[in-house]
């Protein structure tokens, strides 16, 4: 799903788990289509478990970390949980320098993604 230019989406259900996979830059400008995705997307009540991948992300702003934060809260509001994944060089920097990284259950790239990552920058 195309939310705007920058960025496209894939969301997946698998049993009370949710998917959300980006691809491409989440700007100022393309953040508030990503913002009511996945808002919308915790409104399921079939989606209790909300994961974010971001391994195909190139860049990420502070808007970004603004609709990560407003989702986890309201997640959590909701008796829900909310994780990112496939944190890449860029988007684990800027949660890294801001110390929000510890408030997400962020786990590594998948094997296959972190390992083709580290083959390319060989």
């Amino acid at each position: 799903m195309s939310l705007h230019e920058d960025i496209q989406t894939v969301s997946e259900d698998l049993g009370s788990e949710c998917r959300v996979r980006v691809t491409g830059r989440i700007t100022i400008d393309s953040s508030p289509g990503l913002r009511a995705l996945l808002l919308e997307r915790l409104k399921s009540e079939t989606c209790i478990n909300l994961i974010l991948d971001l391994s195909a992300v190139s860049y990420l702003d502070t808007s970004g970390l603004a609709i990560f934060v407003e989702t986890l809260k309201a997640a959590r509001t909701q008796g829900k949980a909310f994780h990112l994944t496939g944190l890449t060089e860029r988007p684990r920097y800027l949660l890294e320098a801001t110390r929000l990284l510890r408030l997400f259950d962020a786990t590594p790239a998948e094997p296959s993604v972190a390992k083709a990552a580290q083959e390319s920058s060989l």
